[in-house]
């Protein structure tokens, strides 16, 4: 590479001064043309270089070539530093693309994170209100079934209540109604001894006759209407009996029982006449 540069100053000097000559040349053609003098053969004188280096320009061709080697160097330089530059200025600039990637990406990552809170929050709200409903409808299921519970043992107790009010009642109405039966037997009774002392019996009479009649009376005790229900089969026995009947006229002890009990067994009722002194 040297070599070559210090050839080129000789070769480029003989390659200009042929130019220089061809241009002389030609701007003077019309001078020759003028004159129509008979062409002549231009000749050029050229010197003949030796491209080989003298060894008496040995140091010349050492300081070219140390001058040389130096702007080499210096462009070697150059382009190193130029070079260095460059990939500075590259790593610079891919430093900074990364940096902002870098940013970028944590920017990203905190709009992700801040995504997630807001849907973790949203969620968790979610999750509470759900579980707030969900606590409000057991406790309000809880309250109705002790409600239910409630209302069911009332209508229970309410049931027991009615049946022991109903096993008393009857009792009583038992007791009553035995009490009645007893009062009536023994009214009916104490009525057949009353009419018994006003009958007078007849000739015809015989053991095993009875006769039953229907009997109308007030509240007060007054016999009001006696009527025939069934016949002993002997005129004399009825008819005897019948008397006796309406010979009581008044039977002062019903005043003394209860109005239920004479409307049910003495405001009408029958009465069968059996004396004693003809029961078998």
């Amino acid at each position: 590479m040297k070599f070559e540069k210090s050839l080129s100053l000789p070769l480029i000097l003989s390659i200009f001064l042929h130019l220089l000559l061809l241009v002389l040349f030609l701007g003077n053609w019309d001078f020759f043309k003028k004159e129509e003098e008979p062409y002549k053969p231009h000749y050029v004188t050229a010197t003949l270089v030796d491209l080989k280096p003298k060894a008496k320009a040995q140091p010349q061709q050492n300081k070219e070539q140390v001058l040389d080697s130096k702007a080499y160097e210096d462009l070697k330089n150059n382009k190193k530093q130029e070079e260095q530059r460059r990939v500075e200025a590259e790593a610079l600039v891919q430093k900074q693309k990364e940096q902002q990637a870098k940013e970028a990406a944590a920017a990203e990552a905190e709009k992700q994170k801040k995504i997630k809170e807001e849907q973790a929050k949203v969620a968790k709200a979610k999750a509470e209100k759900e579980a707030a409903e969900k606590k409000r409808k057991a406790e309000e299921e809880k309250r109705k079934a002790e409600a239910a519970k409630k209302t069911q043992r009332e209508r229970e107790a309410q049931e027991e209540q009615r049946r022991i009010q109903a096993a008393l009642q009857k009792e009583e109405k038992h007791l009553s109604e035995s009490n009645d039966d007893a009062n009536v037997k023994s009214y009916n009774e104490l009525l057949a001894e009353r009419v018994a002392q006003n009958w007078s019996r007849p000739p015809s009479a015989r053991a095993g006759m009875v006769a039953v009649f229907n009997i109308d009376m007030l509240p007060n005790g007054q016999v009001v209407d006696v009527t025939l229900a069934k016949s002993s089969g002997n005129f004399a026995f009825d008819n005897a009996a019948e008397q006796a009947i309406r010979k009581v006229e008044r039977f002062v002890e019903i005043k003394d029982v209860p109005i239920d009990v004479f409307e049910k067994n003495f405001r009408h009722f029958q009465f069968s006449f059996n004396p004693e002194d003809l029961r078998q």
